[in-house]
């Protein structure tokens, strides 16, 4: 019950997704597409440099991954035929604005500091047997809609693994870890839900460089998969029905260099 749910909520967001997306895909295209009237080799060195710095603009699609605790599998298990009982999390869309700092480590290899901060949208929605709290958004099936919106402080620490450059095109893998604190945002309630305010996540990605005659210009995709759990003790329906919480993300990032 739990999965369908989710993926018919996934369906009527989806317009909005791929409409947002869409866009920002768009943007990063255009330099992709102008590339092709340049003729030489621009920034010639540029990826041999020890020291490189920057800025980077991204939006990202941010979901919690739940483990259902004892107490709500009880409820499923004892509950009549005409009760609908379910908990399932829902994605939401966000920003990043982070500063690039590099150091090359080897032809090849690149150590790379993102510090920043984001902003990220993650909700979710019970059905059933729980209070409806003040200010919550309340379908009209009774799904009761618990988001939690927050402003957070990153630290990414990451490897970069650059193939080799062909005129003003460079392919590359990244990989690291993103330790992260939540500064802002986040509501203080114990009659909803309540989440841990660090998290620590594991990142990988891929992207493009493109090089320009006064910069260089690389759209990023990559994922983020939290290791910490999130799930705060706090004596509710909404935070009782969960045994673990972690966040999983996909960013889309414009690096400027």
């Amino acid at each position: 019950m739990a999965f369908t749910y989710f993926w018919h909520k996934l369906h009527l967001h989806r317009r909005k997704i791929t409409l947002a997306l869409g866009v920002v895909l768009a943007f990063s295209l255009q330099p992709a597409l102008a590339q092709r009237t340049i003729k030489g080799e621009n920034l010639q060195g540029y990826e041999s440099k020890i020291f490189r710095w920057g800025f980077s603009l991204g939006m990202n699609t941010s979901w919690y991954q739940l483990e259902h605790s004892n107490s709500y599998v009880e409820r499923l298990k004892t509950a009549d035929q005409s009760d609908d009982i379910a908990m399932n999390a829902k994605m939401g869309i966000g920003f990043n604005v982070n500063f690039i700092g590099a150091y090359r480590l080897s032809p090849d290899f690149v150590v790379r500091l993102q510090p920043g901060v984001g902003y990220y949208s993650r909700s979710v929605a019970y059905k059933g047997d729980v209070p409806t709290p003040e200010n919550a958004q309340t379908a009209e099936d009774g799904t009761v809609l618990q988001e939690v919106n927050t402003f957070t402080g990153e630290f990414p620490v990451l490897i970069k693994y650059e193939s080799l450059r062909r005129k003003n095109t460079q392919m590359y893998f990244i990989a690291g870890v993103k330790p992260s604190i939540v500064v802002g945002g986040q509501k203080k309630d114990n009659q909803i839900l309540q989440v841990g305010t660090s998290d620590f996540s594991v990142d990988f990605g891929v992207g493009l460089d493109m090089f320009y005659p006064f910069f260089k210009f690389a759209p990023e995709l990559r994922f983020s998969r939290g290791i910490t759990d999130l799930h705060k003790p706090v004596d509710n329906n909404f935070n009782n029905s969960i045994q673990r919480m972690s966040s999983n993300t996909i960013t889309l990032y414009l690096n400027f260099e």
